[in-house]
């Protein structure tokens, strides 16, 4: 199948020891969840395989990405310490380009086809869907156990076009579950065209007559080229992202139509979960443990009726994790949330050297940012663009200058404690716009939102709070102590003799 085929990419990995297998059974019901969190913070920075998922036939894979840049800056073809800057570079590149097309092959070379569940023999409980977290699905009035799955989702937007976005699935029957669809995504959109109203506008403004349904596909097993590409806000709506993906590696993705719906697949999918939306057809969805590390409230979402399942024989169930940072999901979406901050900041600062989203906070809360200061003023506009390229998102700004590894905490701290002087280097912005689980702005439109033990300071308005900017810059013509820095030649000498006596 080629470079996109999710088996060679494990044999690749497998033959180089690259694959933390888990021999042992492991209840999918928290306990699976609990350990990869517990690996994400060991930094084993390996897919996980468990092979013997508790109560299932089909092993699950996790980590496909990590948490790290490698694979990331693999999946652009550009090299790890040059992740950011040069996957922007190759993004812009590749849109500008138009990609490589893909090509569409047949049911004998599509191995997604191998197995085809339609009708009333459709049953989710088949996949090993994870309970993440103990308190997820919690709320929801068809709660069974809390089982959620978040995967690559393909819908088509228009002849010709694919988006590959990522929404999260609450499975509530054996054919049928609520769905997030997250605002801002391409899926968004494409539904409310297809609705011919907004997702969350009032039932007295719904025309259910011409509204019409709106088919995804949910996609498991996958190269990490897709799972990056769903999770990239910078392609266009209407785009073709399965020719972006090709036009990453320059080899073209070979799709075939789905069962029942019209949407195109990956052929070599692992297992693909087709279905609809019906138009304004809403259940409460559980609580869920989100990127930000607190479980958001029971809300409403639309359901998804589920039409076929279509899988290879001896499937594997790719995850991808989220809960209390960090996680994988987080640091996909903050190493995008980097370029586009990075990408906004050069158009103004074109001395920008490096962005670093910290996924650890939640994945675009803490923004980190190095600078070759020329000027003065220029760390103020870099935190300035930088909450605004964030759309409202970021917190904090940390500003430093480039001679610090700004996502090694230890010297962030070093700056912190020694170039930073709070009466002239902070920057406090009250009363502007956070997120919509901004979890100490969570209150009702038009009113306030309490804390819940008095402090001494007003109530929090919806949505409303402060942004914080910290200069960790030298001012400039400041003559300073020289910083005591490692030698190159040394530590390269040093670096063999390490590997000698560590090994």
């Amino acid at each position: 199948m080629g470079i996109f085929d999710f088996r060679q990419f494990l044999d690749n990995l497998d033959r180089n020891g690259e694959i933390f297998r888990v021999p042992v059974e492991v209840d999918t019901l928290d306990e699976m969840g609990a350990f990869i969190a517990r690996a994400d913070y060991e930094d084993i920075n390996k897919p996980i395989l468990f092979e013997k998922p508790k109560g299932f036939d089909i092993p699950v894979l996790a980590n496909t990405v990590g948490h790290t840049y490698r694979r990331m800056a693999e999946a652009f073809g550009v090299p790890e310490d040059n992740a950011l800057p040069g996957s922007a570079m190759k993004m812009m590149q590749v849109l500008k380009s138009g990609g490589v097309s893909p090509v569409y092959v047949g049911k004998d070379k599509a191995p997604c086809k191998e197995i085809i569940i339609k009708g009333d023999d459709v049953d989710l409980s088949l996949l090993p869907a994870l309970r993440l977290n103990p308190q997820d699905g919690v709320g929801s009035p068809d709660f069974t156990e809390g089982r959620y799955f978040t995967s690559v989702c393909v819908s088509k937007p228009k002849e010709g076009a694919h988006n590959l976005s990522y929404h999260r699935f609450e499975i509530t029957g054996k054919n049928t579950g609520t769905v997030w669809i997250f605002r801002g995504t391409g899926d968004a959109k494409s539904m409310e065209e297809a609705w011919g109203s907004k997702i969350d506008a009032p039932s007295s403004t719904w025309d259910r007559d011409n509204a019409k349904p709106f088919p995804m596909a949910f996609i498991f097993g996958v190269t990490p080229e897709f799972i990056l590409a769903g999770a990239n806000s910078a392609l266009p709506h209407e785009n073709d992202d399965f020719a972006f993906i090709g036009g990453l590696r320059e080899t073209a993705v070979e799709m075939i139509k789905c069962e029942t719906i019209d949407v195109d697949v990956p052929a070599s999918a692992e297992i693909v979960v087709e279905g609809v939306f019906k138009p304004f057809n809403w259940a409460t969805q559980g609580q869920f443990a989100s990127f930000n590390g607190f479980y958001d409230k029971p809300r409403r979402r639309p359901i998804f009726d589920v039409t076929a399942i279509t899988m290879r024989k001896n499937a594997i169930y790719q995850h991808v994790h989220i809960g209390r940072p960090l996680n994988e999901c987080n640091s996909i979406a903050a190493f995008f949330r980097s370029v586009r901050t990075f990408t906004q900041v050069k158009e103004i600062l074109p001395n920008v050297v490096d962005v670093f989203v910290d996924p650890s906070a939640g994945c675009g809360f803490t923004v980190y940012i190095a600078i070759n200061k020329a000027r003065i003023g220029e760390p103020k506009m870099a935190m300035m663009r930088a909450y605004t390229a964030l759309a409202g998102f970021c917190k904090h700004v940390f500003v430093y200058d480039a001679d610090i590894d700004i996502r090694n905490p230890r010297d962030r701290d070093w700056a912190l404690a020694h170039r930073f002087i709070p009466d002239r280097d902070l920057m406090i912005i009250p009363n502007v716009m956070g997120m919509n689980i901004e979890p100490m702005a969570q209150g009702i439109v038009g009113s306030n939102a309490k804390l819940g033990v008095y402090d001494g300071y007003p109530e929090i308005p919806l949505n409303v709070r402060s942004f914080m900017g910290v200069d960790c810059t030298i001012p400039l013509g400041l003559k300073i102590m020289q910083r005591v820095v490692p030698e190159p030649e040394i530590e390269a000498r040093v670096d063999e003799l390490w590997s000698q006596v560590v090994a």
